[in-house]
């Protein structure tokens, strides 16, 4: 785990993100698309501090087994290179998917790239908790680290991560000032994306940016509904469906000071000597248990 850096004491960022449609297999069109929204999005709001691109923003979602292709070492590859330039040259955090190639031919990672404002890259943070579908391609990552930056302490976390309460709150314990969730979230399932990461933000008392896939990739089909989320899991702005949407919202790192001292408790009244369970593994079946007869 990273090192802990002091508390972030700005009041807020601007943060945003770019919900896209990307094209499978084509790491340059998604990078240009990319770049092009990126600066649209830093002219309009000059002020932006943070900027987010979904899930295998770079390679797409569907690119099967192209994907040992399309990957990319850290953090020399070429999209990286690019995606650190953009960085610098908006001078924004960057948050950013990407398949991740290592030394091993057969084993990459579903992975989000972190460059400072400057383009320094920071980290990268592979995915924890793959699909079935997506462990045919793609190994799950080891650790939740934490990241310093310039905008305060962030916890990364890669769709079907948000599923999951302990990684959230692993990242909170880290002292996280901003949960950054990139996905690539399918329909019909966007009311559960909404609610993961509203929940995931309440049950911290954490603000959370959340930017998801939109339009086809294949045979998948993506739900949209990127958002800003508050400390009290209340979003402060939102997409619909639209494609190619940019969104843009307040981070207040001061109203989550404030709420943390009164009624946002959760952190401060948890009590971990009951919840050994929580890193027992789970030992019931999948299934769920049948119901008794009745006579």
């Amino acid at each position: 785990m990273a090192d802990i850096a002091p508390p972030r004491r700005a009041s807020a960022i601007l943060a945003a993100g770019i919900q896209l449609t990307c094209v499978p297999g084509d790491p340059d069109a998604n990078l240009a698309a990319i770049e092009r929204l990126a600066r649209a999005l830093k002219q309009d709001s000059p002020s932006l501090e943070l900027l987010a691109v979904p899930e295998l923003g770079v390679t797409g979602y569907s690119a099967g087994g192209r994907f040992f292709e399309l990957a990319e070492p850290w953090p020399d590859g070429p999209g990286l290179r690019r995606l650190s330039a953009l960085a610098a040259d908006l001078d924004v955090v960057l948050v950013a998917g990407y398949a991740e190639a290592t030394a091993a031919a057969d084993v990459i990672y579903d992975s989000a790239a972190v460059f400072e404002r400057d383009g320094t890259p920071l980290i990268s943070y592979r995915k924890t908790h793959c699909l079935d579908t997506e462990l045919s391609y793609f190994a799950n990552g080891d650790a939740l680290p934490t990241v310093a930056t310039s905008v305060g302490r962030l916890g990364v976390m890669i769709c079907w991560d948000a599923a999951f309460p302990e990684v959230a709150r692993t990242h909170a314990l880290a002292g996280a000032d901003l949960l950054v969730t990139i996905g690539a979230w399918e329909n019909p399932y966007v009311g559960d994306w909404e609610l993961v990461v509203r929940a995931r933000a309440y049950d911290n008392v954490i603000p959370l940016i959340a930017v998801n896939r939109t339009g086809a990739d294949g045979s998948a089909h993506f739900s949209g509904h990127s958002c800003v989320i508050d400390c009290l899991g209340r979003p402060v702005a939102e997409l619909g469906d639209e494609e190619d949407g940019l969104l843009v919202g307040s981070v207040d790192f001061a109203a989550t000071r404030t709420t943390r001292a009164g009624y946002g408790s959760q952190l401060r009244d948890r009590r971990p000597e009951l919840y050994a369970a929580v890193s027992t593994p789970a030992t019931t079946s999948a299934s769920p248990p049948s119901s008794p007869e009745r006579t």
